[in-house]
């Protein structure tokens, strides 16, 4: 479907949150207050699945991991090795800052306890999550997700569990495990952050919780906007059509905007959702034409999506270096590469989000100490003229009692 800018907005304010925190508000208030009890209520009520138990049983997890095919698992391993390598180059290091008589060093602590909520049957995102945490040095990682119908948990996700040495692993109701997360009952343990994606009932449980504990944020549906012109062979455009709908595949609510100066270029897409359509149920899919790539940015930048895909063989190394408001680009590469196996993390900003926040890195999983050792005496008097300006009589004779030390 052909669209303008203010359209793509209007498609995006359809999709509220306040009306999903009316829904789940009750919940989280019930598990605040019976916790344990609550949890496995509203599994069977909500999800349909019988629990007797919050957490999920080492031994269980043993037993689980075993039943993994070897090329399953040797999948899991590659892909778990290969986000551990990129992110370890991302952690931040320590600093030491000497200015005149004042020594800082600034420290990069990993948070102590982390949530994660997984959505149901996302290995994928387990292992992103739960290994960049890993990497950032977090003590504890408590995962939170809803049951499988047969058992607790797939046993790809056991495996992934034991890999990483993931012991606290709970099941049930998504909105509820976020508050039992941000709470804490008499199994699971309360966490210092909350991370995962989910749908908008999970998002409004976090946003309900995050005046008790901090959160990633609050993400909307998957959106993708694809840049593509007529440099590219038939057989890239045909791939780079396969990635719009790859990412529609994540639900009715997720949205793929696709970009290009070809009239021709744009028909095809349009052709090729419609077709898939009538077998699939996908997100909406929308196509504007441009007429120069400052145009292109233009929008890129306005939209701020979680996902740029840029294709073009004459063009596209511009465009990356001229965007600036997105989650994470996908060059010349499938976005599907990323979201599998590239190395980077696929929770990402969504909902314009992307103007102030970036890809998922150890540092979201990490807090920075600043330690200011001593200070320089001819500082001080800006200090105390400052103290006299805001009228904080006690700031001021702290500072003067050492300006004659």
């Amino acid at each position: 479907m052909r669209i303008s800018l203010d359209e793509i907005h209007k498609v995006r304010r359809g999709i509220e949150i306040e009306q999903a925190v009316e829904k789940v508000k009750n919940i989280v208030r019930d598990v605040k207050d019976r916790g344990d009890k609550a949890i496995i209520e509203y599994t069977e009520k909500i999800d349909n699945v019988k629990i007797e138990n919050v957490k999920v049983s080492n031994d269980l997890i043993n037993e689980l991991a075993s039943k993994v095919s070897t090329d399953v698992r040797e999948s899991i391993e590659t892909v778990i090795s290969r986000v551990r390598e990129f992110n370890k180059k991302l952690i931040p290091k320590n600093e030491i800052v000497i200015l005149g008589s004042t020594i800082f060093k600034v420290k990069n602590i990993a948070i102590d306890r982390v949530g994660i909520y997984i959505p149901k049957g996302y290995i994928s995102t387990m292992i992103m999550l739960c290994t960049i945490a890993r990497v950032a040095g977090c003590r504890e990682i408590i995962m939170f997700t809803p049951p499988l119908e047969n058992s607790l948990i797939s046993p790809e996700m056991a495996l992934v569990a034991r890999l990483l040495k993931i012991r606290d692993i709970y099941v049930g109701n998504g909105v509820a495990g976020i508050a039992a997360m941000a709470y804490g009952t008499e199994t699971v343990k309360k966490v210092d952050k909350i991370f995962g994606p989910g749908n908008i009932y999970i998002q409004a449980a976090k946003y309900l919780v995050s005046k008790t504990v901090d959160i990633d944020g609050i993400e909307g549906p998957t959106e993708l906007v694809i840049y593509i012109d007529d440099s590219v062979e038939s057989r890239e455009l045909e791939c780079t059509v396969l990635d719009a709908l790859a990412e529609l595949e994540h639900g009715v609510h997720s949205i793929c905007l696709v970009i290009s100066p070809s009239e021709n270029i744009l028909d095809i897409f349009e052709r090729e959702y419609e077709k898939y359509c009538r077998e699939k149920m996908l997100g909406s899919l929308y196509t504007v034409k441009v007429n120069n790539i400052d145009e292109a940015v233009e929008i890129i930048n306005e939209v701020a999506p979680e996902h740029l895909e840029v294709i073009s063989r004459r063009d596209g190394l511009k465009i990356v270096e001229k965007v600036r408001n997105v989650g994470v680009v996908s060059f010349n590469a499938p976005c599907a590469y990323l979201d599998y196996v590239a190395g980077p993390c696929h929770v990402l900003p969504t909902s314009g989000f992307a103007r102030s926040r970036g890809t998922m890195t150890p540092i979201d999983f990490m807090k920075r100490i600043v330690i200011c050792e001593s200070y320089d005496k001819e500082l001080l008097k800006h200090g105390i003229k400052l103290a006299e300006i805001e009228n904080m009589v006690l700031h001021k004779e702290s500072l003067r009692c050492r300006e004659h030390e």
